[in-house]
């Protein structure tokens, strides 16, 4: 019985990550307003009854895209011995290799989040449970001296949230580097000298 029940819920995480990589894809090609359900759903190969299993928009696709992918990857740092700066900084640069490098698609992204109370809730809830296993992970690095103890992890979570929020948004309107990695990284690379001990 224990079988069935994880194949039938590998296949459900299969199905939605097949749903989110279609309506990227598509995203991507042919931009994020011209792109509807019905494509996504006829790209990934599912009836629009299993799309609406999964999310109740596309705008819930887009939200979710992100926040899913990198509480499952920072996940994996949680009971990581260290040292942990390296390790996050390359989750973070994986992250953004995820991202598609639309600049418009980032833009619509932000703008799908903050016109939507649902979503605008949905990816609170999400970051919280993010930047919780981040907290954790700071505390762990501040109490082998790797990362300073001045702030609070709580703190260094929320900075390192919004600097990575900031450095999208002010990359997606057309400034900084032409390459979204660099731009992350030369951000990145202050921001864990400020922090390390």
């Amino acid at each position: 019985m224990e079988l069935v029940i994880l194949n039938r819920e590998e296949k459900k995480k299969a199905t939605r990550q097949n749903i989110i990589n279609c309506a990227v894809e598509l995203f991507s090609q042919q931009g994020y307003a011209s792109t509807t359900v019905n494509q996504i759903t006829e790209h990934a190969g599912v009836a629009k009854g299993t799309f609406f299993n999964y999310f109740d928009s596309k705008e819930e696709v887009l939200c979710d895209f992100q926040l899913v992918l990198a509480t499952e990857e920072l996940s994996k740092l949680r009971h990581h011995p260290g040292p942990i700066i390296p390790l996050v900084r390359e989750f973070l640069m994986e992250m953004v290799r995820r991202l598609p490098t639309d600049r418009s698609l980032i833009l619509a992204l932000f703008q799908s989040t903050l016109t939507h109370q649902k979503l605008l809730e949905l990816e609170k809830t999400k970051n919280d449970s993010f930047k919780q296993i981040l907290a954790d992970i700071i505390t762990a690095a501040q109490a082998r001296g790797e990362i300073s103890p001045a702030m609070p992890a709580e703190i260094i979570v929320d900075l390192a949230v919004q600097t990575y929020d900031g450095v999208l948004l002010y990359w997606g309107k057309g400034l900084g580097d032409e390459k979204l990695a660099n731009q992350m990284a030369f951000t990145f690379e202050l921001f864990f000298k400020g922090i390390s001990a």
